[in-house]
């Protein structure tokens, strides 16, 4: 096997069959080919290993890394340790790929030595509907000193930003590349603690560090979103979980001695976090506790002080007129207002 210029990291726990088989055979088809696709094993069930090790008997650039279930920041890292080329990329195993995806990134790599991150522009693909989602305006951009504050505004909270993408931002780690020698000098991994959010907490850290970050607009990464992923599923202590994000953040904003904005933008990404736990907990459909507990829970989430604070330090400036609503729902612990806003969304959609 010739030394591989480029290393793809797949992480996977669980996944369908077909959508992983896609993913794969997206990798396996690059006009690059000198890569290695390392699958990292998250503590999978034995029929997703077995699947794991056929894809590595088919072809001599996949290699399996088995772990225990730690989550996906582990297995991320484990493949950063694992990669043997100069520069790493992310997939997830239920996305797919352009086959000029690793040339793409290689080749820009190549030709501008200078620069330690480069991220392309992606699909999102939702119900058989194929959205370009872009990451900035325009064509290319080089993003040096005091202008990489606007990938991270963008990270933290996208309204927070000069541009505001559709759907992703430039928090994601699909669709970008780094530098592998540069990642571990600086010691730049994804917070194992993190369930949720470790993407954009690495990524902070990561535009922080980088002397210059290029942006490419070419659609090359197809994000497939679905009804089923960790965002929309049934998960009980979710606030917990999301609050960690939070709390990381405003970690990284005290740390580099961010302004105001960045700190506006921590209080409405907290709100927006907040918002999310009560779509995956408190009102899902799924919760089997009964209302009047449901309801009582979270009146004595929303009375908790960070909440309080957030309120107050929010900017709605650009927030669509639909969230000022329910984020008033949930500023002044309108519960009964809020469950039922979530039961008429679900009884619509």
């Amino acid at each position: 096997m010739i030394e591989p210029q480029m290393s793809v990291v797949v992480p996977v726990y669980s996944v369908e069959k077909e959508y992983f088989e896609e993913c794969i055979l997206s990798l396996k088809q690059q006009t690059l080919e000198a890569i290695e696709i390392i699958i990292v094993a998250d503590g999978v069930k034995k029929e997703i290993l077995d699947l794991c090790k056929s894809f590595e008997g088919q072809d001599e650039r996949i290699r399996v890394v088995e772990q225990e279930n730690q989550g996906v920041a582990v297995a991320r890292n484990n493949g950063i340790l694992n990669a043997k080329a100069p520069y790493i990329t992310f997939v997830d195993a239920d996305d797919w790929v352009e086959p000029e995806f690793c040339a793409f990134f290689y080749d820009n790599f190549k030709n501008n030595p200078d620069v330690q991150i480069i991220s392309s522009a992606a699909y999102i693909n939702k119900n058989d509907e194929e959205i370009e989602n872009p990451f900035w305006n325009g064509e290319k951009k080089y993003f040096t000193g005091k202008e990489k504050e606007e990938m991270e505004l963008q990270a933290i909270f996208k309204e927070a930003a000069s541009y505001v993408p559709r759907f992703a931002t430039f928090g994601t780690t699909w669709a970008k590349a780094y530098d592998v020698e540069w990642l571990r000098k600086q010691n730049i991994i994804y917070e194992p603690e993190l369930r949720r959010g470790q993407d954009t907490v690495f990524n902070l850290h990561a535009f922080e560090t980088a002397e210059k970050v290029l942006y490419v607009k070419r659609f090359l990464y197809h994000y497939r979103m679905n009804s089923g992923s960790t965002v929309n599923k049934y998960t009980e202590g979710t606030i917990d979980i999301l609050e960690r994000i939070s709390r990381y953040i405003l970690k990284f904003i005290k740390e580099h001695g961010k302004d105001e904005r960045f700190y506006q933008a921590y209080n409405n990404k907290s709100i927006q976090l907040l918002s999310q736990s009560i779509n995956s907990d408190y009102a899902h459909k799924n919760n089997p506790k009964n209302y009047l507990t449901r309801r009582k829970e979270l009146k004595t989430v929303l009375r908790r002080k960070c909440y309080r604070d957030n309120f107050k330090n929010i900017n709605t400036e650009n927030i669509p007129v639909t969230r000022k609503l329910y984020w008033s729902l949930m500023k002044y612990r309108m519960v009964d207002l809020i469950y039922l806003a979530h039961w008429v969304y679900r009884k619509n959609n």
